[in-house]
C-alpha cells in the first residue's frame, strides 16, 4: 500500500500529465471542467481520474485511455491508495484492456487476490469476467502496460490469460 502527502500526490498528478502528453494522450478534463485537478470524493478521499484519447488519425476510431485511483486519509496529511482502475478501450479494432483493483474484500474473498484484469478481444464479449492479474505499481505502470498493448496494433489473446471466474 502506497502512502503520500497531499503535496506528494498534486505533484504526481502534475508529472503524470506530463507523462501521458509526451505519449501525445489528448487528456480530457474530468466532469466536463476547465483543467485536471486532484478530485475529491464525497467520502473524503482524494481521486485521480484522468480521461484521454491515444494518437489516432482522424479517419479512425478512438482509442479511449481512463486512469483512476482513490486515495484514502489514514493520518494527519497521510493518503494510501486504496483502489484503482486503468482502462483501454480500442473502437477501431473493438477489444477492451483494463488492469483493477477494487473491491478488494470481496475479490480476496472469492478469488485469493485484491488485483484482477479484464480483457474483451472483442469488446462487450466477455469470455471470462475476471482474470488473474499482476498488481500495478502506480498509474505510470499502468499506462505503460496498456500503451503497449496498444502499440501492438492486434487484440490481446485472452485465451493466454487465467481466468478467476
Amino acid at each position: 500500500m502506497t502512502l503520500a502527502s497531499t503535496n506528494d500526490l498534486l505533484a504526481y498528478l502534475a508529472d503524470l500529465v506530463e507523462e501521458l502528453e509526451r505519449y501525445a494522450v489528448t487528456l480530457l478534463p474530468p466532469n466536463d471542467g476547465d483543467q485536471i485537478i486532484l478530485g475529491r470524493d464525497q467520502g473524503g478521499s482524494l481521486v485521480v481520474d484522468l480521461e484521454g484519447r491515444l494518437p489516432m488519425s482522424r479517419r479512425s476510431g478512438a482509442v479511449d485511455l481512463d486512469l483512476f485511483e482513490r486515495w484514502r486519509p489514514t493520518g494527519r496529511d497521510e493518503w494510501a491508495c486504496v483502489e484503482y482502475r486503468y482502462e483501454l478501450r480500442h473502437h477501431e479494432i473493438g477489444y477492451r484492456r483494463a488492469l483493477h483493483r477494487h473491491d478488494e474484500e470481496h475479490f480476496v474473498r472469492m478469488h485469493g487476490v485484491a488485483t484482477h484484469e479484464h480483457c474483451e478481444a472483442t469488446m462487450g464479449v466477455e469470455a471470462c469476467g475476471h482474470y488473474y492479474g499482476l498488481p500495478v505499481v502506480d498509474a505510470f505502470d499502468g499506462f505503460r502496460r496498456l500503451y503497449g498493448t496498444w502499440l501492438t496494433d492486434q487484440k490481446p489473446d485472452c485465451a493466454a490469460l487465467d481466468c478467476l471466474d
